[in-house]
């Protein structure tokens, strides 16, 4: 098996999660690259070299990848693997991108929790009124109706927030993508 062949089929490996049709179209660059190499008179293994090691190339592909599917879906799911994606290329990312990430993440699902809460005691109010008479119904309903309108509230404020807080991680997203990449732009 020559150099080409087993650096191609290590890349192919690693990029299996993306579409077959999209995943020939990317590695057949690479192909390129080999043949361009060869007959300018490089031999496979230098071609290789000056590529760098395919675990890399893999894994700034798969980053791209998986920030493309992320702004095309708009789904946590898609953001959190691609989010992990660029954690995937070093230390740095772990520390800026990940730990950020995962703390807003937190505070943001909290926040949704809270406001569930909320709408759900108003709820309660009226059940507790009604099975132990803790309140008199006109009580029971003020305190329901207010605290369903501060839920409503909540839940309208921190749908606004969520899809910032979406927008802003995949804006550093593509912008650490170009500083990988060395693209500064």
């Amino acid at each position: 098996m020559t150099t080409r062949d087993r650096y191609m089929l290590e890349l192919e490996g690693m990029l299996t999660i993306i579409p077959e049709p999209q995943r020939k179209e990317w590695l057949y660059d690479y192909y390129i690259h080999f043949q361009q190499a060869v007959e300018n008179g490089q031999s496979e293994e230098d071609a290789a070299l000056e590529l760098g090691d395919p675990k890399l190339i893999a894994n700034e592909i798969l980053l791209g990848y998986r920030v493309d599917q992320a702004e095309s879906t708009s789904s946590f799911g898609k953001l959190s693997k691609a989010v992990f994606a660029t954690v995937s290329l070093g230390l740095f990312n772990i520390i800026f991108i990940l730990g950020p990430y995962l703390a807003l993440a937190a505070v943001l699902l909290a926040l949704w929790a809270v406001a569930a809460s909320i709408g759900i005691a108003g709820l309660a109010v009226i059940a507790e009124s009604l099975l132990n008479e803790t309140f008199s119904m006109p009580q029971a309903l003020t305190v329901s109706i207010i605290t369903t309108a501060v839920a409503i509230l909540l839940f309208i404020g921190l749908k606004a927030l969520t899809a910032s807080f979406y927008k802003m991680t995949l804006k550093y997203l593509k912008f650490n993508t170009r500083m990988v990449k060395g693209n500064n732009k």
